[in-house]
């Protein structure tokens, strides 16, 4: 994987999103824009997610193995930050693409 696919394929979040709890009507809006700016290159994981930012958006992906191989080969740092959809919550505009990073993630971290 590239890091330009990794970009692509990712949830970018700029500003803030939606995300619901995955049931009733619980929904509420997250502002990360603090986050990103004074995290720039540098990423955190939480509960198999991976949140990195880059150029003051914060990229969410659940957790593949070699991302943060990739991650730290592209200049990125680890860091603590909170990191959006790490504790069951979902992107609530983009539940389908959250859905299918999910089974990606299902495969590719099952293979050997």
């Amino acid at each position: 994987m590239t890091f330009e696919k990794l970009v692509m394929d990712a949830i970018g979040i700029n500003g803030g999103v939606d995300v619901w709890n995955g049931f009733g009507t619980d929904v509420r809006h997250i502002d990360i824009s603090d986050i990103a700016r004074r995290n720039d290159k540098r990423y955190a994981v939480n509960n198999s997610v991976i949140a990195f930012c880059y150029r003051q958006v914060m990229y969410v992906i659940p957790f593949m193995r070699g991302v943060t191989d990739l991650l730290q080969k592209k200049g990125f740092s680890r860091s603590d930050f909170f990191v959006p959809f790490s504790c069951g919550e979902v992107p609530r505009y983009k539940m389908g693409q959250w859905n299918e990073l999910l089974k990606a993630a299902k495969r590719e971290n099952s293979r050997c």
